[in-house]
């Protein structure tokens, strides 16, 4: 590895480190290595801790790997061609990012399956939203009218 300013730039990155619910800036604990990014991140002592995303081709995945040294997890987001690396200092601080993480997560997963959606899978997914809304009134008004369970059983889960 040669002294390049452009090498000297990436020993001394600054990342956004939550602790304590305060974000700040911080050197990179990543010592970028040749090759693989993911072997970088398993020299630096992380392992692979929870995802979402992978199983549905959605438009932003989540891995969070995990170490015992502060910061201890580290948070990789991927969008379209880009990635975000963010880390959390301990676990209460990787808790509350997965708490502020999981709405867009899961609201962009929804999305994409319905965009992605086959058309007769459609009609299924309106007729369980033409029903929701009258189980829904039925619960909060205390009835025991709701829709039947065979009806959700049967049109929701869509192999």
């Amino acid at each position: 590895m040669s002294d390049s300013p452009a090498h000297e730039a990436d020993r001394h990155r600054q990342v956004w480190v939550l602790k304590a619910g305060q974000w700040s800036l911080a050197e990179d604990p990543l010592v970028q290595q040749e090759g693989d990014y993911y072997a970088t991140i398993k020299a630096a002592g992380y392992s692979q801790w929870t995802g979402a995303g992978e199983v549905y081709m959605v438009p932003l995945t989540l891995t969070v790997w995990a170490r015992s040294a502060e910061p201890s997890f580290l948070f990789d987001l991927e969008g379209a061609g880009q990635t975000q690396t963010l880390y959390a200092a301990a676990l209460p601080d990787a808790l509350t990012l997965l708490n502020q993480l999981a709405p867009t997560l899961q609201a962009l997963a929804v999305t994409d399956q319905i965009a992605h959606a086959e058309p007769e899978n459609l009609s299924i997914l309106a007729d369980v939203l033409d029903k929701l809304p009258t189980a829904v009134a039925a619960r909060m008004a205390g009835s025991s009218t709701t829709v039947p369970r065979p009806f959700l059983t049967d049109h929701l889960i869509v192999g």
